[in-house]
């Protein structure tokens, strides 16, 4: 798998945004890699899964199963609740999340029916989160935005992002790093970019298309 994946890594950033939708990336080069190597990819775990750019990562997320997309988010709550320093009230509020996650949530139909419930849903539990429980925004990123394990590894994206836009600008037309309407951008904002991809993958718990870069 590393054989597979990492010179890919090299070339990803190489190649712009297409306006047109694509499946798993709006990267026409990530998107047409996923496609190729959709089974071996739909194997990896959350761990071997977050060591990639961001951007790789949501595509990956994206041509799962719904029930892997689940799995992979129930996991990653799973090690949070075991080695995060919570409080019972923390880890209450984690607990709410693997509670929400029932069987079939990721299915498009589903989602799109339950659209306006979940985004209360969500509404209520960052506001609880930064209100109640005194949450930072990156520490929200990180729990709901980001499938890493450790909020070390939304620090290290961070710097990887900084150097990333400086070379994007110039190289690149369009990125497609989050949703416009419900996302999770470092000391940014989420503007659209002009394209999308049609899977899920951007948004709270990865639910949404990804359509705007962080600007």
């Amino acid at each position: 798998m590393k054989k597979l994946i990492l010179p890919f890594i090299l070339v990803i950033f190489l190649y712009s945004c297409q306006q047109t939708e694509l499946q798993f990336s709006c990267d026409p080069v990530i998107d047409a890699y996923v496609t190729e190597n959709s089974e071996e990819l739909a194997q990896l775990t959350i761990y071997e899964t977050t060591v990639y750019e961001l951007p790789l990562q949501r595509a990956i997320f994206a041509s799962w199963s719904a029930e892997k997309k689940r799995s992979a988010w129930l996991e990653k709550f799973r090690y949070v609740l075991e080695n995060e320093p919570l409080t019972e009230a923390e880890a209450n509020h984690v607990q709410a999340l693997v509670e929400h996650l029932v069987p079939g949530y990721f299915e498009e139909t589903v989602i799109q029916q339950e659209w306006e419930a979940r985004h209360t849903f969500a509404e209520k539990w960052i506001k609880y989160a930064s209100t109640e429980l005194g949450w930072a925004n990156n520490y929200i990123g990180f729990m709901v935005y980001r499938l890493y394990t450790s909020p070390s590894q939304l620090e290290a994206e961070t710097f990887g992002l900084a150097d990333l836009d400086s070379y994007t600008a110039t190289n690149t037309e369009y990125s497609c790093e989050c949703n416009t309407s419900d996302d999770y951008c470092q000391y940014a904002n989420c503007r659209y970019s002009g394209c999308s991809s049609s899977a899920t993958g951007c948004g709270f718990l990865g639910m949404a298309s990804c359509n705007g870069s962080c600007s």
